[in-house]
């Protein structure tokens, strides 16, 4: 007999349970990545989407926005590998969400938000009361400077790009 695999879906909080910030926050990464639902589809996009259609900022302040949820994670203890993976979250939408015109299709399909909030409230320390916002300053001002320059590369990259290709077309 061929031994059977139990599959056990995640588990989360109730909304009563869950704090208050957590439960803003959880809006909040809704509102980003699901609010909108794109007529004649079953498909949600969120406004983290839409801001991003704005060439050259749209996803800058988007991953602006996306700090909020490591904020979050931050004050509710959550650990350094996972923050780790959360920034990681956000500069993989930064990074190709700034492509033109693929990006805008990759900002529709990948949801950071959703993604960042779960790990939030799969791993925040339950054990320990949250952090105070002093304690979490300094730590979200390098993640933003992080992403900031990040951003700054891509945009770098991207001129780079359209020089060269200005440059490979006057060849012809």
């Amino acid at each position: 007999m061929a031994t059977e695999r139990l599959h056990i879906p995640e588990v989360f909080e109730p909304d009563a349970k869950l704090p208050a910030d957590l439960l803003a926050l959880r809006k909040f990464a809704w509102y980003l990545d699901e609010a909108f639902v794109i007529p004649g589809t079953s498909m949600r996009v969120g406004a983290s989407s839409i801001i991003g259609l704005i060439p050259g900022f749209g996803d800058i302040a988007g991953a602006l926005l996306s700090t909020w949820i490591i904020a979050g994670a931050l004050r509710h203890r959550v650990p350094a590998w996972i923050i780790a993976r959360m920034v990681f979250n956000i500069g993989i939408d930064l990074v190709f969400g700034s492509i033109p015109i693929a990006g805008d299709i990759f900002d529709f399909l990948y949801e950071e938000n959703v993604r960042n909030m779960r790990l939030l409230e799969a791993h925040r320390d339950r054990s320990r009361p949250p952090r105070r916002t002093r304690r979490i300053a300094l730590i979200l001002i390098l993640i933003i400077m992080f992403l900031l320059l990040l951003a700054l590369a891509v945009i770098v990259m991207l001129i780079a790009a359209v020089i060269w290709l200005i440059g490979s077309r006057a060849s012809f």
